[in-house]
């Protein structure tokens, strides 16, 4: 009978859980550069721009904030409750050699994360700043946190303009953001339930034998 346990035990132990790149479904930006469709807030998830891990310096495959805004939200669905394990996040990264300052600044410099299991109550998770692009394929940029969350909301306090030029403090912007957590793999929950399953059985048939 012991060994009954011990394979149902063994069963529950074995499976495993993994970490994974999570592409979040949607995202609800605050606010938006309105005059071109290339701005769209979904920019920062469908992968445009995104090649072996770098994004491109084109400013048709990121997203910005209206003008005269430089702070704005960012709400992110993951689409299902994730053990998050951190991001990451590629700034924005275009540069116009004629008017460099007026572009590249626009990148996100400070932010906040909080992160949410129902879209209502949100919790810090993290703050930090991101680095200014280059206006060559830039490589994104992680951040380590721990947290249990479906929404994640991602505050930009500021850019790289504030307070220089004044085109540079119009607008901030951002290139993609991924998330990564821990994913269970497809036969976890068949064999969690094979191994109650068996364990169940066992102590009905050890009851049995003392009775």
């Amino acid at each position: 009978m012991r060994n009954v346990y011990f394979f149902a035990a063994a069963i529950i132990v074995a499976a495993p859980l993994s970490a994974a790149t999570i592409t979040p479904v949607s995202v609800v930006a605050s606010n938006t550069f309105p005059f071109f469709g290339e701005y769209r807030d979904v920019n920062l998830i469908n992968g445009s721009g995104l090649v072996g891990g770098l994004h491109s310096p084109e400013y048709t495959d990121m997203w910005m904030t209206d003008l005269g805004v430089n702070q704005a939200t960012l709400v992110f669905d993951l689409g299902a409750t994730y053990t998050l394990k951190g991001a990451t996040f590629w700034n924005y990264n275009f540069v116009n050699p004629a008017q460099f300052q007026s572009t590249i600044l626009r990148g996100v410099k400070d932010f906040q994360l909080f992160t949410s299991t129902d879209g209502v109550a949100f919790s810090e998770a993290y703050s930090g700043t991101l680095t200014l692009g280059t206006g060559e394929p830039l490589a994104g940029q992680a951040a380590a946190f721990t947290g249990d969350a479906r929404y994640v909301r991602f505050d930009i306090l500021n850019n790289y303009g504030q307070g220089t030029y004044a085109e540079a403090s119009w607008n901030a912007g951002l290139s993609e953001v991924r998330f990564n957590g821990i994913v269970p793999e497809p036969m976890t929950w068949g064999m969690l339930i094979a191994g109650f399953g068996l364990t169940g059985a066992a102590m009905r048939r050890r009851a049995a034998v003392a009775a």
